[in-house]
């Protein structure tokens, strides 16, 4: 009787998705508890296309496996829509006996995503994917929000959507402005995504509740990760929702009592997509497309929701600090160590700050202190062999070993999980 999390704790593409699909099958349950659309997920099923996935859960690839987005996570239902078909392409099928949405969940209207765009191309643009989440949370926290019940009732819906575009084009250039029937025709067809999703709805808190106290074993999938968090993370460069352990367990409805192993997914190579502090950010150009790598590429440093190019780092070991000890992290699992090499002949290892003149263990939690932060290294060689092919810890070159130990005694927790490749079997799990 537990619920597992694997949650992010950098800024997001960590690699949490491989690491579920990696476990899913253990479990009867995979779910999400947070985030929306802004989120994505790139998991490579065996001899499968990479899945990109940005609402529907990792364990997606698995028969038999109920898959549930719950009631903390912002349905987009045209996307989710578009997103459901993408995956039926491959082949998997996506019914209500594999995949159920919370019927309290908040629904993004069409004029949420108009909202968050208008402000992403003006003077106070935040940097956001314009997914429309921090509207739909605006609205949420206001008691103004619509959530998937409404679905029920579609000329009500309907009309909420097309006043929530009416208002949107008022404030509009009068050169961008749509009719009124351009309007509804948006509206109209977003009603019709949100209508195709009745079939999965259901009330997912009972349905989790009840597997656990029957003790089935359920994973909690996170979305994001710690330092975009709306209450801990580098405000105000976060996120509209909470991205730690409790907020997955309130997004789930789910009591801390059943809480079981806490793995946080953590990457060798440090990136950040989007405005913020980086502390270690690498200036080079030419060094930071290296560790980038190939557009396109499943494993490459381009946002999987976005697209754009990620900002590229130093590992850093003092914020994954303050994120093992918000999130109670029992392991480790660290992505990417097959991208070290990228680095050159040596890697540097943020192990402190400086800050005022004071040497910091644990990082600042607010934007504007970050950016007057200054990383202390501790330099680690590089290897040369290729490691995408070893599964076994002491199969490692020596200066692997000693990167991954590093982690170890910096940071006090155990890493359990390495990834070597984004294939499913390209990890190396130690007892």
């Amino acid at each position: 009787m537990s619920l597992d999390v694997v949650v992010g704790l950098q800024r997001g593409d960590e690699g949490k998705g491989r690491f579920v699909d990696l476990v899913a099958d253990d479990y009867a349950i995979i779910a999400r508890g947070n985030g929306g659309a802004n989120a994505g997920h790139t998991v490579i099923p065996d001899s499968m296309e990479p899945l990109a996935l940005h609402q529907v859960p990792s364990g997606i690839a698995y028969p038999n496996k109920l898959n549930i987005i719950g009631n903390g996570v912002y349905v987009d239902p045209k996307r989710l829509f578009d997103e459901i078909n993408d995956i039926r392409t491959t082949g998997i099928e996506v019914t209500s006996d594999n995949l159920l949405i919370s019927d309290i969940a908040h629904l993004v209207l069409p004029h949420h995503i108009g909202l968050d765009a208008l402000r992403e191309f003006g003077v106070n643009a935040q940097g956001s994917t314009q997914s429309g989440i921090a509207y739909v949370a605006a609205d949420k926290y206001l008691r103004e929000g619509v959530r998937m019940e409404s679905i029920a009732e579609p000329a009500k819906l309907l009309e909420l959507a097309y006043e929530g575009l009416n208002e949107l084009n008022k404030q509009l250039p009068w050169r961008q402005r749509k009719s009124k029937s351009e309007l509804m025709k948006t509206a109209k067809d977003w009603l019709k995504c949100a209508e195709s999703l009745k079939p999965h709805l259901a009330d997912t808190v009972e349905i989790i509740n009840d597997r656990l106290n029957a003790g089935h074993k359920v994973l909690a999938e996170g979305a994001q990760a710690y330092w975009l968090d709306i209450n801990h993370g580098m405000y105000p460069s976060v996120t509209s929702s909470s991205t730690t352990v409790s907020g997955l367990l309130d997004g789930l409805g789910v009591s801390p009592k059943h809480l079981g192993k806490v793995t946080g997914v953590a990457k060798a190579v440090k990136s950040h997509v989007g405005g913020g502090p980086l502390v270690t950010e690498i200036t080079d150009t030419k060094l930071g497309d290296t560790i980038r790598g190939v557009r396109g590429a499943a494993d490459s440093e381009y946002g999987a929701t976005t697209k754009r190019p990620r900002r590229i780092g130093y590992p850093d070991l003092v914020e994954l600090r303050n994120a093992i000890r918000v999130n109670g992290v029992d392991e480790l699992a660290v992505s990417k160590l097959d991208h070290v090499t990228r680095y050159g002949k040596n890697i540097q290892v943020a192990t402190s700050y400086t800050y005022k003149g004071k040497k910091l263990l644990t990082a600042p939690s607010s934007a504007a202190a970050l950016e007057d932060c200054e990383p202390n290294y501790t330099k680690c060689k590089v290897w040369t062999k290729d490691v995408s092919k070893i599964r076994k810890f002491s199969d490692l070159p020596p200066e692997a070993q000693e990167f991954i130990e590093l982690f170890e005694t910096e940071l006090g927790v155990p890493v359990k999980k390495i990834g070597v490749g984004p294939e499913r079997k390209q990890v190396i799990i130690r007892d």
